[in-house]
């Protein structure tokens, strides 16, 4: 089952790019009704730690070193972006983002975790 690993591995490769490009952007503010930007930080960030573990699992059983991979990678990734926005005229540095962003990571870990103990 190589090809599902390799979809896996594609989607990360997506995720993180679209990450990357979106925050090479600016965006103007806009109204607080509901605020995207949270909703857009849990959910990128979940669907990256999600496909990320898969992509490093592959057809191996479930061990906590894959999840702890994943969520060392991520967790990096997240600060990464961070730290990369910084340099972006019109971004900023923010920590409540990067919180934000490791929440959905560790919803994630908790899905894959949860899934796995339910599965066995």
């Amino acid at each position: 089952m190589l090809e599902k690993r390799w979809f896996f591995l594609i989607v990360t490769i997506i995720l993180a790019a679209g990450i990357f490009y979106l925050s090479s952007r600016t965006f103007p503010p806009g109204p607080k009704i509901i605020d995207i930007s949270v909703i857009y930080h849990i959910l990128i960030f979940f669907y990256f730690s999600f496909f990320l573990f898969f992509a490093i699992k592959g057809e191996n059983k479930l061990k906590l070193k894959y999840l702890i991979i994943s969520l060392i990678i991520t967790i990096l990734y997240a600060a990464s972006d961070e730290i990369h926005q910084f340099f972006v005229p019109g971004r900023s540095c923010s920590f409540v983002d990067f919180l934000t962003d490791s929440a959905g990571i560790l919803f994630s870990c908790f899905l894959i975790s949860f899934l796995s103990l339910k599965k066995n």
